[in-house]
């Protein structure tokens, strides 16, 4: 019995420190987890502050584009009714030379 004894002892000692080995890797496993899920967090929080900021940069190169647009139209309309009473001031001129 004082033979079997020591090596149950040996074997109950591996068992534990394979037991402490999984144990520590598990914790490992888990404080790993956490910090990934802490970085994905980051990372989303990261992409909704991207996504805000271009939706606004959008909303401002539209504004903008818009101004702008609605600018080259009145310049545009303004040449439009100078040219109209251009051709009115024309068709007035050959129209009174015609009757003479």
């Amino acid at each position: 019995m004082r033979v079997a004894l020591p090596e149950e002892v040996k074997q109950a000692r591996r068992v534990i420190s394979e037991q402490e080995r999984l144990l520590a890797e598990a914790q490992a496993k888990v404080q790993q987890a956490l910090e990934e899920q802490g970085l994905l967090a980051a990372a989303e929080a990261e992409r909704a502050r991207l996504i805000e900021q271009a939706e606004r940069d959008a909303m401002s190169i539209r504004a903008g584009a818009d101004e702008y647009a609605t600018q080259v139209l009145s310049e545009l309309e303004q040449r439009l009714q100078k040219l109209t009473a251009s051709v009115q001031n024309g068709l007035g001129e050959l129209r009174q030379n015609s009757t003479r």
